[in-house]
């Protein structure tokens, strides 16, 4: 059931839209804008309401690759109504799905992708372990959470706790998991909303139209890893990009958005420039390893608002 605030701010959303409120206040503000995707499509955010959102964007918005952006924000330009989409996790449907309705508006995007889940042909470790964790009733993950000290047979409270751990001991609950699941098969709908791009169709993206990103090598939560093996996350991701598209690499995107100091001053040497999870605009004098974002929305009216109240 929708909350009240929900039954009262959306006609409010709705009105603003259709008079145009929303478009004349965005566009009144000074900044720079980068919009944050993941999943399009069966069981994420649906193709029409990611088609309208794009629509009504190049309509009323200057939508340029990222690394232009990044250009203006690094000299010092004045912001002039740009706007860059980015899209999460390197996933098929950015191929299949999201690709041919950007090349039909002609709207520029960056993905970020995963290297090593692209040539193992593995999910996010979250995508995984949520899907199989469904698969247990309550019992046998209360079973579960004992064996493996979780704090919760509860699924998402159980993946946040996963996201604390230490990589190696983060891979031993997956282990487990895995071993409670034996008989799990992803459907065909699962693959398509799970498994990752592949390289061919990496290749066959308009590279006039398209930019590769780094989203590390296998997707871990970087805070929690020791120097060495972040410095591998970092560079491997990068070199093997560069050696498969024969460019250089140097957008990157942290997964999850776990970063602190430590992460984002290694990340500073080598890559030019990292997007965070962090909601809101950029302004003047934004460093460029943490630029914020915001997240496209599940209508035109919510999107709308959130270009001028990114929190929404």
């Amino acid at each position: 059931m929708e909350s009240l605030k929900s039954l009262v701010v959306k006609p409010i959303q709705s009105a603003a839209l259709a008079a145009g409120v929303s478009r004349r206040v965005a566009r009144g503000m000074p900044v720079r804008r980068i919009v944050m995707l993941h999943g399009v499509g069966p069981g994420d955010l649906a193709v029409a309401a990611f088609t309208a959102q794009m629509e009504w964007l190049a309509r009323n918005f200057r939508v340029v690759p990222l690394d232009q952006l990044i250009t203006g924000v690094r000299t010092g330009t004045p912001a002039a109504q740009e706007v860059a989409l980015t899209f999460d996790d390197g996933l098929r449907c950015h191929a299949e799905v999201v690709a041919p309705v950007l090349a039909r508006i002609g709207l520029p995007a960056t993905f970020f992708v995963c290297p090593g889940l692209i040539a193992e042909r593995r999910w996010l470790w979250n995508h995984e372990a949520r899907v199989r964790l469904r698969l247990l009733d309550n019992a046998q993950r209360q079973v579960l959470a004992v064996d493996v000290g979780a704090p919760s047979a509860a699924i998402e409270p159980w993946i946040e706790w996963m996201k604390t751990l230490l990589l190696s001991t983060r891979q031993e609950v997956e282990a487990l998991i895995r071993t409670r699941t034996p008989d799990f098969v992803p459907t065909p709908e699962q693959r398509a909303r799970f498994d990752p791009v592949s390289w061919e169709q990496l290749r066959t993206l308009d590279s006039d139209l398209f930019t590769v990103g780094s989203h590390t090598s296998t997707h871990p939560i970087l805070t929690t890893l020791d120097q060495a093996e972040l410095e591998g996350e970092l560079h491997g991701s990068r070199d093997v990009l560069e050696q498969f598209l024969g460019k250089p690499v140097d957008l990157f995107c942290y997964p999850n958005g776990s970063q602190d100091r430590r992460v984002r001053d290694t990340t500073a040497k080598v890559y030019r420039a990292a997007v965070t999870t962090e909601n809101g605009f950029i302004g003047t004098g934004e460093g460029l390893h943490d630029l914020p974002r915001f997240p496209v929305a599940d209508s035109v009216a919510l999107f709308a608002w959130r270009m001028h109240r990114p929190q929404a």
